[in-house]
């Protein structure tokens, strides 16, 4: 069970739980806990790697129990759950397994395929490196940087980049090492995805060089039946912090018209 320091819980209303990616925590979603805390109540959570439960091996299908397990733990029946990357995968691994709990899916910078041989051997390799014993080296970090935020943002605000890259610089190595690893090998729900009835928004950046839009939302917008998808601008694979006024916008419109 997560401790209170591992998430916040704000507002009332509809619950909207959010699910961070790799190297990041529950303060990724700080623009959107602002923007909706108002009108719903908003949750956001950090993943065990984000704990003292960070040094164990674990799959998704862990975090999937995780996240069930802290929901019943807030007393949360049913929700919108908004996944981030990692936290995306997770969300629909979740949404395919408890699709109960679910009024709604919001993708955001995600994917539900799998990873070529090809990628997993990169990723393997690079992660790997973190399998080791100290905080997160300031190369690695910086090459994470490199991928996760778009042209747009490196361009125009490089000290919030830097922000980020030294709050990665005091995470504990293996942390990541083990996130990484419970998604690399991920299965492809591409074909599960016309399982999904409950209403889902895709949201990804257009410079998004991780999961690039064309290969990772694009699928799933044409696989999933009650789906919108809202590609934006100038934003890369940490899209909801890189342009958090239009990604706030889609979210407002997805809950307003699509969610009872």
């Amino acid at each position: 069970m997560l401790e209170r320091m591992h998430y916040v819980d704000r507002g009332d209303g509809q619950p909207v739980v959010f699910s961070h990616g790799t190297l990041m925590d529950w303060s990724m979603f700080n623009p959107q806990l602002a923007a909706f805390e108002d009108r719903y109540r908003v949750v956001a959570f950090n993943h065990r790697a984000r704990t003292a439960d960070y040094n164990s091996s674990y799959k998704l299908d862990d975090l999937v129990e995780d996240c069930r397990a802290f929901l019943d733990q807030l007393e949360i029946n049913t929700c919108v759950l908004a996944g981030m990357s990692m936290g995306g995968f997770m969300a629909l691994e979740f949404a395919l397994r408890y699709p109960e709990r679910l009024n709604g899916l919001i993708l955001i910078a995600t994917s539900a395929g799998a990873y070529s041989a090809e990628e997993r051997r990169q990723y393997g390799e690079a992660f790997g490196a973190l399998n080791t014993d100290g905080p997160v080296p300031r190369a690695f970090a910086e090459w994470v940087a490199s991928l996760c935020f778009g042209p747009s943002t490196h361009a125009n605000n490089p000290a919030f980049i830097s922000k980020w890259v030294d709050k990665w610089c005091d995470i504990p190595a293996r942390s990541v090492y083990r996130e990484a690893n419970s998604w690399l090998d991920k299965r492809d729900l591409t074909a599960e995805l016309q399982h999904l009835s409950i209403p889902c928004l895709i949201v990804h950046g257009q410079e998004d060089a991780v999961l690039p839009l064309s290969h990772a939302a694009q699928p799933m917008a044409d696989g999933l039946p009650d789906v919108a998808m809202t590609p934006v601008p100038r934003a890369g694979h940490t899209v909801n912090l890189e342009q958090a006024g239009p990604v706030n916008e889609a979210i407002d419109q997805f809950l307003r018209s699509r969610i009872a």
